[in-house]
């Protein structure tokens, strides 16, 4: 576990200390602050909640998110330091739990920096807190396998471009295939679709539900996508 930490704590340190993190904090920013304003969430008369900001929020994530992890292995691969950490007293498995935990970390922050407009909704009206908590716990949970996703793909390749793009499609297909095709088929098709359907499963959380099975649908395909980014890192030692 102490190499683990020491991984993560490396990992923010140079998260924090590089340019990338304020353009995509400030990117994530500028994009949910439209969000507020094109939803009217903070409008007089308006309900003070920020479930529309919340539903829309994942289509943020999905460009977002693989820009923390785009350079995490493939910076490794390009720079040639990878070859240092295999041979160093720490195995594949811990190296890639402490990049993926940094990551998560990074993330918790930028989604922090989103409590100001809870704020504004405090001061101006009576939010649901209870609701809020929910909505911001829902988003904290689809952001985790966003981010294994995200590490696998730079495992994948040098090219920190490539390794977004290869996380980014995906995740787009995934949430608007999620929000726009699931309501229009039937029978055995929808049943299968709706397990992978985030948008649904992100709703329950804004209308203050937290559902097990989705609590357990992100946590496990997050461990699944951590899991693979593993054993391709493990497969570099074969090559």
């Amino acid at each position: 576990m102490r190499n683990v930490l020491a991984i993560t704590q490396r990992e923010l340190l140079s998260l924090f200390f590089s340019p990338i993190a304020y353009i995509v904090t400030a990117g994530f920013l500028l994009l949910t602050g439209v969000l507020v304003i094109v939803t009217d969430s903070i409008a007089p008369g308006k309900p003070a909640t920020l479930r529309e900001v919340f539903m829309w929020t994942p289509f943020v994530l999905t460009m977002i998110l693989p820009a923390i992890t785009m350079r995490m292995i493939s910076e490794e691969y390009r720079s040639g330091t990878i070859e240092s950490l295999m041979t160093a007293p720490v195995t594949d498995g811990q190296m890639v739990l402490g990049k993926y935990l940094a990551s998560v970390g990074f993330y918790v922050v930028m989604l922090a920096t989103t409590l100001v407009y809870l704020v504004i909704l405090a001061i101006y009206g009576n939010p649901d807190f209870g609701a809020a908590l929910a909505g911001y716990l829902g988003l904290f949970l689809l952001g985790l396998p966003f981010l294994a996703v995200g590490l696998f793909t730079s495992s994948l390749t040098r090219n920190q471009i490539v390794a977004w793009i290869l996380a980014t499609v995906p995740l787009m297909l995934l949430a608007w295939f999620a929000y726009y095709i699931v309501a229009s088929v039937q029978g055995w098709l929808r049943v299968v679709l709706q397990q992978v359907n985030v948008m649904t499963r992100l709703e329950m959380f804004n209308r203050g539900l937290i559902v097990t099975d989705s609590v357990v649908f992100f946590l496990g395909s997050a461990a699944l996508f951590v899991f693979l980014t593993i054993k391709i890192v493990e497969s570099r030692r074969w090559r």
